[in-house]
């Protein structure tokens, strides 16, 4: 086998292990970031619940459009 074939092999080889494994450890941050939004939100739907301290729990869905509205594009 030709040299530099086997240094294109194993370089091919492992640029594409360091492509899959940032592009694994991308797609964790973004789960991670999107989790941690969502349990901000959490928190600070039950600290509204707890201020207003009512009897009836506020609509979240109701909530949550309020805090988020839809994007227009």
């Amino acid at each position: 086998m030709n040299l530099d074939l086997a240094y294109a092999l194993v370089g091919g080889l492992v640029g594409g292990l360091a492509g899959t494994i940032t592009y694994l450890v991308k797609i964790l941050v973004v789960s991670k970031d999107d989790r941690i939004d969502e349990l901000v939100d959490e928190r600070d739907y039950w600290r509204d619940a707890a201020i207003a301290s009512g009897d009836q729990l506020p609509d979240y869905e109701e909530w949550r459009m309020r805090r988020h509205p839809p994007q227009r594009s």
